[in-house]
């Protein structure tokens, strides 16, 4: 049976001091490499109407993040309020931290004191559980961050260079510790430098978590199975697999987190690639 409901979390806020910090950094680093971006970097850089419409891409695109990045914290993906059966079913297992059965690919996560469907990992940056109902949000939100980042890095390449004396060793030395530089020298030169740096920086990052993100979404795997050896095992083809996570309409929730995509499975059941080979085996021999 497949969602038709979207289920909110009672409690948005971050249970430790790590995922508050990491959220209070996205919180604010998002909106500030914004505000770099289309007001600093932009009208230096492009003409007045490629600046209009970069102006106009970036506010969407930065729209589209956060509001994917606020979806992944308020929807929830636990199995609380689930109805849950009292017996154990085939392929259940009981939580003792819950006190109550668990659907197959749910496992507890101890930070957020609760189990999760189709657990996928605890997001430090999020403060919360990625799962079922808000991985589309999180996987989106990856890629535009990807993507984001890897444009502005070289949009950034043809800025900074000024600032920073032209291009020099003294120059890649300052900018491969920001930090240290914002430090010893605080300016705008400097803090210009920093938001150049943490933008390649977060770039790189990006790229390796979408490069790996990507390889468990087309094969509905998800890190715990992986980590687990249990990689592949309700794979059912490319496309049912983008629908697992991006829902039946997972060509529009590109589009906007609001746009609703509505999920094949409710998180209870889950037929493995074992399964299906055995009832296509069965079909073929009548």
């Amino acid at each position: 049976m497949g969602d038709h409901s979207i289920r909110f979390r009672k409690r948005f806020m971050p249970r430790t001091f790590a995922d508050f910090s990491a959220l209070v950094f996205m919180s604010l680093i998002i909106p500030t490499v914004y505000w770099f971006e289309v007001y600093v970097v932009a009208p230096t850089v492009y003409n007045t109407t490629l600046n209009f419409l970069h102006t106009l891409l970036g506010t969407y695109i930065v729209l589209n993040i956060l509001g994917n990045f606020i979806a992944i914290i308020t929807v929830d993906t636990s199995t609380q309020g689930q109805v849950l059966p009292s017996q154990v079913p085939l392929g259940w297992h009981v939580c003792a931290s819950c006190e109550s059965t668990a659907p197959p690919r749910s496992h507890h996560c101890n930070t957020c004191n609760m189990c999760i469907l189709k657990k996928e990992h605890h997001c430090v940056f999020a403060g919360c559980c990625v799962g079922l109902a808000n991985h589309r949000y999180f996987y989106i939100f990856l890629f535009l961050m990807w993507g984001s980042t890897l444009y502005c890095s070289f949009l950034n390449a043809c800025f900074i260079w000024p600032y920073v004396g032209g291009f020099n060793w003294w120059a890649l030395v300052r900018l491969l510790l920001p930090g240290v530089w914002l430090l010893w020298e605080p300016s705008i030169n400097t803090l210009y430098s920093f938001l150049f740096s943490i933008n390649v920086i977060g770039c790189l990052f990006m790229s390796v978590l979408m490069y790996y993100y990507t390889a468990l979404l087309v094969t509905n795997t998800t890190t715990y199975e992986n980590n687990h050896g249990k990689g592949q095992k309700y794979d059912q083809g490319r496309e049912h697999n983008l629908k697992v996570t991006l829902g039946e309409r997972w060509y529009l929730t590109w589009v906007f987190p609001t746009l609703y995509s509505r999920l094949p499975c409710d998180g209870l059941e889950w037929p493995s690639q074992q399964r299906s080979t055995a009832k296509t085996d069965k079909h073929k021999s009548k």
